[in-house]
């Protein structure tokens, strides 16, 4: 077979271990209890020369170069992507491109995975590739992806905190979202994937769940609570190995904030659970930069709670002040981690329910977890107990918000305009 390379890369290998070599037995122990599998478990779990867990993700603006992340056992220490363009049946094998990947080790209990990454670049605007992942005999099956650029209007699935009911529950919620809007530029996932940081099974279902999603859409994802390790006093200590394993932004720092613009759209993507002061100083900076139409920001704890007797004080002090003041810039912040459905705004918003002034800040959960609703002056709109997936439509002058229930019910939306 003729190959052509996009990229190559020297392979490279970085042990992440899932837990400190000196830490407490109490410690220790509190960690082996949270990555323990179930008794009866749904899934194939370890892993094996078969790739799994693929997931693409952007690496810089308007998708000019993309990561393309999987996982295989130890045995597997080389692989790559192929990759050809069309939607044909057939692939003719001399014009397939074959991209090598790198890859981490990572350890879970008694076992160790590789995690491959492969970078994807010049591929061709509004084209249609197929690929996969691997290496011979052990290939993927193969993925489709739509390399769009966004002209007119930016399309993006936006998904809550999943947590619990991650396999049994969310599955048939994305399965719906991505159905109903396959076309979408982009995934937003804003955190608490699972419920343990370091749990294999835990990764092995929400990769499951979402694989019709991650396989075909660019994901940007920022890191919830629940990605972290914590000590017996429950304080964040570590982040999950696999969430730096599977995610390879352009970080400012481990897990940190960052930005990628989409045409007229900044995204901006913040880490709630470390650095709140220096993430309020570089989101002025990021703010006050830029000269796209809309910005939409990405954070796992909200700034304004829908649970009740939750308050996040550190966002309120330290990001609230510089939202407002750039007001006229940011259309939406999507939020999770309070289990409920809401939506408002800002005490001195304007235009109503329906058609309400910007910005609109969201709250969302996919999984089956809720916590008690509270009403409170910020909501416009808000629903208790309810699991959904949310959909955006984002042009020059206009952002049109729908969020889909778990039948797949229409339950809100909403239209902001210029």
């Amino acid at each position: 077979m003729k190959v052509k390379r996009i990229a190559a890369f020297v392979v490279f290998i970085f042990s992440v271990q899932l837990s400190f070599s000196q830490v407490s037995p109490e410690l220790q122990e509190k960690w082996n209890k949270e990555s323990s599998e179930p008794e009866n478990p749904l899934l194939r779990y370890q892993p094996s020369r078969l790739p799994d867990r693929v997931i693409i993700t952007p690496l810089e603006s308007d998708n000019h170069s993309l990561a393309i992340t999987w996982r295989s056992d130890t045995t597997v220490r080389e692989g790559s992507v192929e990759i050809i363009e069309g939607d044909a049946y057939r692939f003719p094998k001399d014009n397939r491109e074959r991209v090598k990947s790198t890859h981490q080790v990572v350890t879970y209990k008694d076992y160790p995975m590789h995690y491959h990454t492969a970078t994807i670049k010049d591929l061709k605007p509004n084209k249609t590739y197929k690929y996969r992942v691997g290496k011979s005999p052990f290939w993927s099956p193969w993925y489709t992806y739509t390399h769009q650029t966004v002209s007119d209007t930016l399309s993006i699935l936006y998904f809550g905190d999943v947590q619990n009911g991650i396999f049994g529950h969310s599955s048939r919620i994305f399965s719906d979202a991505v159905k109903k809007f396959h076309a979408a530029h982009l995934a937003l996932y804003v955190g608490d994937l699972i419920n343990h940081a370091d749990n294999d099974y835990e990764w092995s279902e929400w990769h499951t769940a979402t694989q019709a999603i991650n396989s075909s859409i660019p994901v940007i994802a920022t890191p919830g609570n629940h990605e972290y390790m914590k000590n017996l006093k429950g304080s964040k200590v570590q982040l999950s190995a696999y969430w730096m394993s599977t995610f390879p932004y352009p970080y400012t720092w481990d897990a940190g904030q960052f930005y990628l613009d989409y045409g007229f759209v900044r995204l901006i993507v913040m880490n709630s659970n470390d650095k709140i002061y220096e993430q309020g100083k570089w989101l002025e900076q990021v703010l006050s930069e830029t000269e796209k139409e809309w910005v939409i920001i990405l954070s796992h704890h909200p700034v304004f709670s829908g649970a009740k007797d939750r308050v996040n004080k550190g966002l309120q002090e330290n990001w609230l002040p510089v939202i407002k003041q750039h007001q006229n810039k940011i259309g939406l912040v999507l939020q999770g981690h309070d289990h409920t459905y809401a939506r408002g705004g800002l005490d001195d918003r304007g235009g109503t329910k329906e058609n309400p002034t910007h910005p609109v800040f969201t709250v969302a959960v996919v999984g089956d977890k809720y916590y008690e609703l509270e009403e409170q002056e910020w909501m416009d709109a808000s629903f208790n107990q309810v699991s959904s997936y949310q959909h955006i439509q984002v042009t020059k002058d206009r952002i049109s918000y729908q969020a889909f229930s778990e039948t797949n019910t229409l339950i809100d939306e909403f239209v902001i305009t210029k």
